[in-house]
């Protein structure tokens, strides 16, 4: 079932927003690393970037999804899943207008990215830590 185009037209708008709000608080500011004395406020501001460099991938990865919705829409794939074919439900585009995968091929990526983290070996000189 194809969402109706007066249906399209409301989740383009809502994506080219959502854009514009990404975009118009998208900073790199506080990632810029500056000599201090005292090795806590070292650590601090270490921290600090360490947060806005991670806003910013996720924001980057946000903004590539809503790129990719609003191309799909462009091309009339707008609401079919990218792995299986299948469309997407409503309820999920309406939850997550940028969402690329119905909800069952979602929880196969998450659940085969989640086996990955487990296998990732901690170096023994964090797990002393």
């Amino acid at each position: 079932m194809k969402l109706p185009q007066y249906d399209l037209d409301d989740i383009r708008q809502e994506l080219e927003a959502k854009r514009a709000e990404l975009l118009a608080y998208r900073t790199a500011e506080g990632i810029a690393i500056e000599r201090i004395a005292d090795s806590m406020d070292q650590l601090v501001g270490a921290n600090e970037r360490d947060l806005v460099v991670e806003r910013l991938n996720r924001e980057t990865g946000l903004l590539r999804e809503i790129s990719g919705a609003l191309e799909r829409i462009a091309t009339g794939e707008y609401g079919t899943c990218l792995t299986c074919g299948d469309q997407i439900a409503k309820r999920r585009l309406t939850a997550l207008p940028w969402a690329a995968l119905c909800i069952e091929c979602q929880e196969n990526v998450d659940r085969a990215q989640g086996q990955e983290e487990r296998f990732v070996q901690v170096p023994e000189s964090l797990e002393a830590a």
